[in-house]
């Protein structure tokens, strides 16, 4: 039999998902427009390009000193390859579409576990809107939104796998469980750690001897066995050079400055943010035992706005805003992340010291947490982006949220329709500004409302940009027709790793993102490889600056170039070194007195 509250939860179930589908296809217009606006000749150029190159013929070892830490690029590289002419645009729409179906796999697997249905549109709303970047840096797939489509597409498998009836079936939903762990791992290499989830998921069954779900150690052998397997064929296969590249890769990393003091730092500002979004968090908690409906939820509005103004004024102007302000809003979701992470583990620390079983939701809110934990711990060691890449796998998160959420309304009574706007009162305030950001943040670029010019040729073709970035995309290619030919190489640095793909020309240089903060004897190295290799390049690009604008502080919508990397034309790097002694200067792209971008050619030309 079921109860009155059952009942009523039943029959408010289709409507409230109604308003919810209609806010997730909005979202979803909005997020694909979005897609066409930015243009990035840095970040997301070097992910481009580095997969590009394997499709056009560098082979990922042999032709690399380093490289063998991220696979994504083998991913890309059968994009490249079976659509050959596919556009930057082309690659965010892809990432946009796997976000929606990994959304709606999730979805219909969350429901299937659990019953429960209607408010998943609203909780993966802001997802429709940003893909699978909630930062708002790069809406394309690579090392840091892989992982966030693996880990939802495990989850999906595994939950549909903890309710399947078939045996058949359930082994085959495991077995995908598992391959999608390996796709994880596969994309960024340092994430491996992730095959510790599905092993304290069991352990955590067993301690707590789980009664509504059950995932036995023949179910783990089914899910761990995919991720060993694949894993020992691809080391069979690409053998010794696979390893050494590893460590060339490793060293190379460790040498650089940044890294010089370790993976894990002490980051005080993070810790002010993830103190502050957890007292909000309590404050959450502690409202929904207050006694009288209309005290519940003139507190829970009091507390989402006090939550909006303090992400908006980054803490009413006491905290400085996350990395110069870029990533002020969507640190803001990372924060709560972490903080119900804490939360969490230590409730479910106390009900197993208490010997207190867990109810329906929060065995399930364990299947949710358990991964996304190990992946969030790893990522903000191995990301450059540290902590703030926690929301770069939010999309199980955010279910665990509302199932751990949704146990504690239950057991207070809550009906339906006022356990959603308790929810909503929370989560709404993270979710529109995480989307505000998004939608004014193209990284590097000009807000969308500024960019008019809409490139037409080659690989930006659909994006618009601002008009500056639109002449020297076609002064690149312009250079190229003049003083190359296909199957061409050349040099383009520093920090424009873009312009190969643009211009058509593959990299002479084993790293495509040069950054000087690696040592000299690492670039004459890659020098040294180079000719061996035969790969000396027919054109250079020499960029200065970073072809990257940032936004300036002082006017809104304001836009600013960063300072000089170097000084080529006194600069004693290798690079610089090899291009004036064995090049000469074909060209140049003004854009001030002091920022000045050169193309030079090979003498013999």
């Amino acid at each position: 039999m079921k109860t009155a509250l059952e009942s009523q939860s039943s029959r408010y179930q289709m409507p409230i998902f109604i308003i919810g589908m209609i806010l997730f296809t909005a979202a979803a217009c909005f997020g694909w427009v979005k897609l066409r606006y930015g243009f990035n000749f840095i970040d997301e150029g070097y992910h481009a390009t580095e997969s590009w190159r394997l499709a056009v013929g560098d082979h990922f070892l042999e032709d690399k000193i380093t490289g063998a830490l991220m696979h994504y690029t083998l991913i890309n590289r059968l994009i490249f390859e079976v659509c050959p002419e596919i556009t930057l645009l082309g690659f965010r729409k892809i990432q946009f579409v796997l976000t929606i179906s990994a959304l709606l796999l999730f979805g219909l697997a969350l429901f299937k576990a659990s019953g429960r249905y209607a408010e998943l549109p609203f909780i993966f709303s802001v997802f429709a809107f940003t893909g699978l970047d909630p930062i708002g840096m790069i809406s394309n797939i690579y090392y840091q939104t892989y992982p966030h489509l693996f880990i939802t597409l495990h989850l999906s498998f595994l939950l549909f796998g903890l309710n399947a009836q078939s045996q058949l079936t359930k082994k085959v939903l495991y077995l995908l469980a598992g391959f999608s762990l390996w796709g994880l791992s596969l994309s960024h290499l340092a994430l491996s750690g992730i095959i510790i989830s599905p092993v304290l998921v069991y352990w955590l069954c067993r301690k707590f001897k789980f009664a509504h779900y059950t995932f036995t150690f023949k179910d783990l052998i089914y899910v761990l066995a995919p991720f060993i397997f694949s894993w020992t064929i691809f080391i069979i296969v690409f053998n010794k050079p696979y390893v050494m590249n590893i460590v060339s890769s490793i060293e190379v990393i460790l040498s650089m400055p940044s890294h010089s003091s370790g993976l894990i730092g002490l980051n005080w500002e993070l810790i002010k943010y993830v103190s502050i979004a957890g007292v909000l968090l309590a404050a959450f908690f502690l409202i929904l035992h207050l006694r009288h409906l209309i005290l519940v939820l003139t507190a829970g509005a009091a507390l989402s706005l006090m939550i909006f103004f303090t992400i908006k004024t980054s803490f009413f102007g006491f905290l400085k805003p996350y990395y110069n302000g870029w990533f002020g809003r969507p640190m803001w979701f990372s924060s709560l992340l972490i903080a119900f992470i804490l939360f969490f583990w230590i409730y479910m620390l106390s009900k197993y010291l208490l010997k207190r079983g867990l109810n329906k939701e929060e065995e399930f809110a364990v299947f949710l947490m358990a991964p996304f934990t190990i992946i969030a711990c790893t990522m903000s060691i191995f990301s450059g982006l540290g902590s703030l890449s926690v929301c770069q796998t939010a999309i199980p998160a955010m279910a665990g949220i509302f199932f751990f959420v949704a146990a504690r309304l239950k057991s207070l009574k809550f009906s339906p329709a006022m356990a959603l706007a308790m929810i909503l009162l929370l989560l709404s305030p993270f979710y529109y500004m995480t989307a505000e950001n998004d939608w004014n943040f193209t990284c590097f670029d000009v807000q969308p409302a500024q960019a008019d010019t809409r490139i037409e040729t080659g690989f930006g073709r659909g994006i618009y940009t601002n008009q500056l970035y639109s002449k020297l995309y076609d002064w690149l290619i312009a250079n190229a027709a003049a003083f190359t030919k296909p199957g061409d190489y050349a040099i383009s640095y520093a920090v424009a790793p873009m312009v190969h793909i643009i211009t058509g020309l593959r990299p002479s240089l084993d790293d495509t993102f040069v950054i000087f903060e690696k040592s000299e004897s690492y670039f004459e190295e890659c020098i040294e490889f180079m000719k061996q290799k035969h790969r000396e390049p027919k054109i250079a690009f020499i960029f200065e600056r970073m072809p990257a604008l940032y936004p300036l502080p002082q006017e809104k919508g304001a836009v600013g170039f960063f300072g000089k990397s170097f000084d080529f034309m006194t600069s004693q790097d290798p690079i610089s070194v090899y291009v004036r002694a064995n090049m000469t200067p074909a060209s140049t792209f003004k854009i001030s007195d002091d920022h000045i971008i050169r193309c030079y050619v090979n003498q013999a030309r």
